[in-house]
């Protein structure tokens, strides 16, 4: 991957609250090979590191990665032909629905939150059929999907 100097008008720091946040003007990130080594205003980050590429052209927003705290699949219900529903009716339409490749589903939705800035996520599957071995080997496909990402 290497290392770049990413450069924005203003980087988001923190939030202080709903309507309050933590910024730097002309902010930049140093990253080398996908790991955050370094914060600050682009004008220091440029000195310091000052034949790293640079990505962006300040005009942007730099924000923190986004947490998606309760996560179940890659292709929603209505996706695969389960109509929007009371719960009960929904729960029946569920249990006969097709089987999917747990590491694909997993890696869709796991490019589609990278897409939408989502970089950290708790993955909550439900139910999954079968006995104790067979669970864990679908758990595993689950995990190597998030891993291969």
């Amino acid at each position: 991957m290497g290392s770049s100097l990413i450069r924005s008008r203003v980087m988001i720091t923190r939030t202080e609250g709903r309507h309050a946040w933590q910024e730097v003007a002309d902010g930049a990130v140093l990253q080398e090979d996908g790991t955050i080594v370094a914060t600050g205003t682009y004008e220091d980050l440029h000195k310091r590191y000052p034949t790293t590429p640079v990505i962006g052209t300040g005009r942007e927003i730099l924000l923190p990665g986004f947490v998606n705290g309760h996560h179940h699949v890659g292709l929603t219900p209505v996706q695969l032909g389960s109509p929007d529903m009371p719960l009960e009716l929904w729960f029946i339409t569920r249990m006969v629905a097709r089987n999917l490749n747990l590491y694909l589903d997993t890696l869709y939705s796991a490019f589609e939150m990278i897409g939408s800035g989502i970089t950290t996520v708790q993955h909550i599957h439900g139910w999954l059929p079968g006995g104790l071995s067979e669970v864990e080997a679908k758990s595993n496909e689950v995990i190597r999907a998030y891993e291969d990402v």
